[in-house]
């Protein structure tokens, strides 16, 4: 019986660690694999060359990367999402085309993919800002479009030349914002919902209270709506010295343009099938070499100064010892650590603050933020961090992305300088504290609570029963404190009389051209003015360079990532607009989503839910 057992235990044994030697050995040949298809050597351009614009990316303020589940779909499928690009690499590779002796221009193509918060309205005026500088150096911008989105046409009304697939259309339809809303559904089924809020203006809750806009929230919604297809429609105006009058006129009378209708309003230069389009461009800057069919181009993506360090140097700048440390705040605000560009940890913000602060060459911070807000305790977290760095003599610049409102607002403040863009969406300040309760959903289904409680109330944040009224007016008399607050903050840091502040809060939101008049934000500008801003308050002159943080996550860190999660093979990207229940599922996914990002504490939020990232564009 022993020998027995003794030869079980070791078969076992030889099995147990032959097992664990093939998954080192599986890692390894696995991270191997991933590395041979990730390796991309510097790709060199030929004289003559056009940079290819591929619209077919999400265009993001924060910098990501390649993930996990990305690679492992690379390996395994051989097939990629839309590649993932931030502003600042985008800008800084127009910038260096500009320059670019072999460059002879840059063919516009494709269309957007936004995901979370990218392609914002924001992060595409300042990519047509980076068009415009390129446009210095007297090369071209030409493009060629199908059936682009809104704003799509946005980026191509920008090009000097623009011709249309014949078998193409141009919607140019104006802007909506829709939103569901939960509140018989929740009544229905039994889910309790209670509110408070400061602010009339506070629609944040509505879409868990309501069955529609309230007035108060349906006027400043049409508002920004209408000053942005204003802005929208100036922008094409320009891009096609079209008269402005004239294009309002057109659009009155139709808003889906075939071809010849968009040729003939001069929406477009010329129609043209692609094959002959390719051959335009051959024409105008070299036919490919090696006998290939086309034109000599490198891609945008092949172009890019992506380095494995966490630096980028400025304007492919110059070398220094000094750093400007720009720090991205892009998502929902929550409580705790994380940052996944859909909702980032105050305390995982204020954790990159500190780090700057005890850097000895981080001379000036730029905080790049693109968020609606969140958790109060989430967005105070970073500014009592911003408030140290501050202390300790490093000038920070605010450069608001497309949102910066009421948890985003309450973290722009207290700064040296802010500066947004005309149409950033910005303000919402107020505060709601939401109390959901399951108490009647899980009777229907025979579950029921019980607690032992030293404390009549200490089970005040449990989803098992409604508040009492002494209870509400406790939380309610703890969102007013913490509106007083957000009043007193905003009066103390923009130096406004706290009157005046009271009349523009109560939650309303404002755009950048609103928001200058009024006192809420210091000037108009992108992330690159904001840095140059923040290089003059240090004085610093050109001898710095950029960090980024987070930085570019690398392939062989998404590699590393493989002992610590799992892939998906889930395709999250959307290959097409959704269309019928599925965009019924998207929207109540969404709701869903947005739901689990509130988890502050004392469930006090400073949030604006019912913005999109392409707000008004169909997003």
């Amino acid at each position: 019986m022993k020998s027995f057992l003794k030869e079980v235990f070791k078969k076992m044994a030889v099995t147990m660690v032959s097992a664990i030697l093939f998954a080192i050995l599986s890692v390894f040949l696995l991270g191997a694999l991933l590395a041979s298809l990730v390796e991309d050597p510097k790709k060199e351009h030929s004289a003559e060359s056009f940079l290819v614009l591929d619209l077919t990316m999400n265009l993001t303020d924060r910098p990501a990367g390649l993930g996990l589940q990305d690679l492992t779909r690379q390996a395994l499928i051989d097939e990629l999402p839309p590649p993932q690009l931030h502003l600042l690499e985008v800008l800084n590779a127009l910038s260096k085309a500009r320059k670019d002796p072999k460059i002879a221009g840059i063919f516009v193509t494709g269309s957007f993919m936004p995901a979370g918060y990218g392609c914002g309205y924001q992060a595409i005026k300042e990519l047509l800002d980076g068009m415009e500088d390129f446009k210095k150096s007297k090369k071209p911008v030409i493009g060629f479009m199908h059936s682009p989105t809104q704003l799509d046409y946005l980026v191509y009304s920008n090009c000097d030349e623009l011709y249309m697939d014949p078998s193409g259309t141009l919607l140019i339809n104006g802007l909506a914002s829709e939103q569901i809303f939960f509140a018989e559904s929740f009544e229905k089924y039994g889910v309790g919902m209670q509110v408070v809020k400061v602010g009339d203006f506070k629609g944040a809750v509505e879409p868990y209270t309501s069955t529609k806009y309230s007035q108060e929230n349906r006027m400043q919604i049409g508002k920004l709506l209408k000053s942005r297809w204003a802005n929208y429609l100036s922008t094409l105006a320009s891009g096609r010295s079209i008269e402005l009058l004239d294009l309002n006129q057109s659009l009155q009378k139709q808003f889906l343009f075939r071809p010849d209708q968009a040729k003939e309003l001069g929406f477009v230069d010329e129609s043209m099938p692609f094959n002959e389009f390719i051959d335009y461009l051959a024409s105008i800057g070299a036919p490919a070499k090696e006998g290939k069919d086309g034109f000599r181009k490198i891609k945008l993506v092949d172009y890019l100064d992506r380095s494995d360090s966490q630096s980028l140097d400025k304007d492919l700048f110059t070398d220094g010892t000094s750093k400007i440390k720009v720090i991205y705040v892009e998502g929902t605000i929550v409580d705790g650590l994380g940052d996944d560009g859909l909702s980032v940890g105050g305390g995982e913000i204020a954790s990159r603050l500190r780090e700057a602060r005890f850097d000895g060459d981080c001379e000036a911070i730029v905080l790049r933020i693109n968020s609606p807000g969140g958790s109060v305790a989430g967005s105070d977290a970073i500014l009592r961090e911003l408030r140290r760095v501050r202390k300790e003599g490093i000038p920070v610049v605010v450069s608001m992305g497309s949102v910066a409102a009421s948890g985003g607002y309450w973290i722009a403040t207290e700064c040296d300088y802010l500066v947004a863009g005309e149409q950033t969406i910005t303000g919402s300040i107020g505060v709601f504290g939401l109390l959901p309760n399951l108490k009647d959903l899980a009777t229907r289904f025979g579950i029921h609570w019980d607690s032992v409680q030293t404390h009549p109330h200490s089970n005040l944040m449990s989803v098992s029963r409604p508040k009492s009224e002494e209870e509400i007016q406790v939380i309610q008399n703890y969102v007013e404190t913490l509106y007083e607050q957000f009043i007193e903050l905003v009066a103390s840091a923009r130096k406004l009389p706290r009157k005046r502040v009271e009349k523009i809060a109560e939650g309303r939101v404002w755009v950048g051209a609103d928001a200058r008049e009024i006192g809420l934000i210091d000037d108009f500008g992108g992330l690159e003015d904001a840095i140059q801003k923040a290089a003059e308050i240090a004085k610093l002159g050109d001898n710095y360079d950029i960090q980024e943080i987070p930085a570019l996550k690398s392939p062989m860190q998404a590699i590393e990532e493989l002992l610590e999660v799992s892939a998906s093979l889930d395709d999250k990207s959307l290959k097409k607009p959704p269309t019928g229940l599925t965009l019924l599922t998207k929207e109540i996914d969404g709701l869903l989503s947005r739901i689990e990002t509130l988890n502050d504490p004392r469930q006090a939020y400073g949030i604006l839910p019912w913005y999109r990232r392409c707000f008004g564009f169909g997003d």
